[in-house]
């Protein structure tokens, strides 16, 4: 019968950048910190975890690699990129509305996952459908790297866009 020991040694240099990373939650806010409407930090992370729609959609920044890459000194640019991200959401969501409004307007369905037909598109099945898509531009000439397919054309059509809005991008 054979055993090993050893001992185990942290190395607090590589270890504390860890440990100040896992400890990091970023919160973008506006909300007063001092005053009659003022909140603590603690108040404002509370409400915020009561908020699950904004958990779902903006769960992505609380990704290591994106919170750890953002790096920001200044106040009015963590206050711009606290809109520039809203904006987005803003954006993200009216795109989900517009679909789910189509669907219910006229009773139709539209591509999901695995080729299942849906009546609750999210913005992020749309945009999985046309994560392939490429705009090639040669001097005033556009044209798309395929064709589109059936399912990218239906989400168009469910938008209010039309097929070639890619190659022939003229406002009406």
């Amino acid at each position: 019968m054979y055993s090993v020991t050893g001992t185990v040694v942290e190395k607090t240099h590589c270890t504390e950048k860890l440990r100040k990373e896992a400890g990091c939650f970023v919160l973008l806010t506006n909300v007063e910190k001092q005053g009659e409407q003022g909140y603590t930090a603690k108040q404002i992370l509370k409400a915020y975890k009561d908020q699950h729609g904004i958990e779902r959609n903006f769960g992505f920044l609380k990704d290591p690699v994106i919170v750890n890459s953002i790096f920001l000194k200044k106040p009015e640019r963590i206050e711009v990129l606290g809109l520039v991200l809203l904006l987005s959401l803003l954006v993200w969501r009216l795109i989900e509305r517009e679909m789910r409004q189509y669907i219910q307007s006229t009773g139709n369905d539209l591509p999901g996952w695995k080729n299942r037909r849906t009546t609750k598109p999210t913005s992020f099945m749309l945009m999985t459908k046309f994560a392939g898509i490429i705009v090639l531009v040669s001097g005033t000439t556009r044209t798309l790297n395929r064709p589109m397919t059936k399912q990218q054309k239906q989400y168009l059509f469910a938008l209010g866009i039309r097929n070639d809005a890619f190659v022939n991008p003229q406002t009406e």
